[in-house]
């Protein structure tokens, strides 16, 4: 099949939509969109087709700058910068858990990349938020004890990291001696949000 182009729109995206008033108008407009994009599907199969592409909706990937703000202890700017993009990254894992009903293996490899990246996250927050104060070459682990004997997180935080840290090793395919099917769960992501959040919150407060 061949790209058609984008200027033969019959409709803008403005007058395609329908105003969303209540939940008896969310669910026909979500009826709608699934059986549209459901079409478009079938007929492309896995080709590719640029005039097949559906308009990711704006509103629920927040800014760079948004995120920026939320790392203002952060003082390297470029990983201030890449903090920021991860996170970004991760508005899309949660844009397909929050608004898909993806299900089985490929949501569960969602998740797990979902909190590969908390856990990445955490350990730059970790290593930055506590430079000059704790020596980089420490593992991971020993980072948040010794953060907790500084101060900064509590135990309990500290306890929810080193989960956080477990599961991301996971990662390692060559290492994982089981079966990946059923692993991971939306509470499992959840957590490591949560962790990931409670960090962050622990080391503003503490160069504040």
């Amino acid at each position: 099949m061949d790209a058609e182009p984008y200027n033969n729109y019959v409709i803008s995206h403005k007058e395609a939509t329908t105003l969303i008033n209540d939940n008896t108008d969310l669910v026909n407009a979500v009826v709608i969109v699934d059986g549209y994009i459901q079409q478009i599907q079938d007929y492309l199969g896995q080709a590719n087709n640029a005039a097949g592409k559906i308009r990711f909706p704006r509103g629920f990937i927040r800014t760079a700058d948004h995120f920026r703000k939320e790392l203002s202890f952060i003082k390297d700017n470029n990983i201030r910068d890449n903090l920021a993009y991860a996170l970004i990254q991760s508005d899309v894992y949660r844009w397909l858990t929050n608004r898909t009903d993806l299900f089985g293996i490929a949501k569960e490899m969602v998740m797990k990349s979902g909190i590969a990246l908390m856990g990445s996250i955490c350990e730059t927050m970790a290593i930055d938020g506590t430079k000059g104060i704790i020596g980089k070459k420490h593992s991971f682990y020993e980072r948040c004890n010794r953060m907790v004997d500084m101060g900064f997180i509590s135990e309990d935080l500290k306890d929810e990291l080193h989960w956080l840290w477990e599961t991301r090793a996971a990662i390692h395919i060559y290492d994982i001696n089981h079966r990946e099917y059923e692993k991971y769960k939306m509470a499992d992501y959840n957590r490591a949000i949560k962790a990931t959040r409670a960090l962050r919150d622990a080391l503003a407060d503490y160069h504040s």
